[in-house]
């Protein structure tokens, strides 16, 4: 299954797509199911689950946590159970990383590392996630993100012996469905997503051209982009070569990132 694991709606500052528009984009262009992330919240959390029945399409609700060192995708079993963000992490903001890790496996969720060398936000994550406990995987290819950062991120996963995850990063429906994961097993909950996020049975995938979008005519971990129609005619084909991300074991240090 094809899923887009990080887009935002009308609950993160600056977007401006419904949780129905977003889950009707993400079905026209050959998505198999889409994650709504909204920045520190998951008060659309009613109206995912609305969308998705009443669209008959896979629409799952997590949130992107933006902390003192990076913002981190953070995804639980059951969502609903949760506690608001406030309560959850603390009132003081930002978030300590750590803490904020730990929270996540404390609630049974499971951490993604976004964007985690993206200098376009407060305090990114840059080499410390090299020294955080609790990821589950890095974010290595956001479709919002040019070059450098989602090869750092890439590097990063594959020193830390971490599976990429691909995403859009959507703050406007035209960007859904640009990058994506593919998942080896079917979703059909939170809980699916958790336990295949957790057993690292992940691949980044991008898909098709457009201006603007991440890198060039390859993606960072040697992922091929095709045009939508040729993934969805041509048998399904996702070319995700090797995990981008597994294989090597931790080695902390080499190069500066920064």
């Amino acid at each position: 299954m094809l899923i887009d694991l990080h887009v935002h709606t009308n609950h993160t500052r600056g977007c401006t797509a419904t949780a129905r528009e977003v889950v009707r984009r993400a079905r026209e262009v050959g998505l198999d199911g889409v994650v709504i992330t909204d920045l520190n919240t998951l008060e659309g959390l009613g109206e995912v689950r609305e969308a998705a029945r009443e669209e008959r399409f896979l629409a799952l609700c997590g949130l992107e946590v933006a902390t003192d060192r990076g913002h981190f995708l953070c995804f639980f079993p059951d969502p609903a159970r949760v506690p608001v963000p406030a309560q959850a992490f603390g009132s003081a903001t930002p978030w300590p990383v750590r803490e904020v890790l730990g929270r996540v496996q404390a609630l049974g969720g499971v951490a993604v590392a976004a964007h985690p060398y993206d200098k376009s936000i407060e305090r990114p994550s840059g080499d410390v996630i090299f020294t955080l406990d609790g990821l589950s995987a890095i974010e290595g290819l956001n479709a919002r993100r040019k070059g450098p950062a989602n090869d750092l991120a890439v590097e990063a996963a594959d020193h830390m012996n971490l599976p990429c995850t691909g995403a859009s990063g959507a703050h406007e429906l035209e960007e859904i469905g640009k990058a994506a994961t593919l998942f080896k097993e079917p979703i059909a909950s939170e809980a699916d997503l958790v336990a295949q996020l957790r057993a690292g049975a992940v691949f980044a995938v991008a898909i098709g051209v457009s201006p603007g979008a991440a890198a060039a005519d390859r993606g960072p971990a040697g992922h091929e982009r095709r045009d939508r129609h040729e993934r969805r005619d041509g048998g399904a084909r996702h070319d995700h070569g090797d995990r981008g991300g597994r294989g090597r074991g931790p080695r902390r240090g080499g190069r500066d990132r920064r």
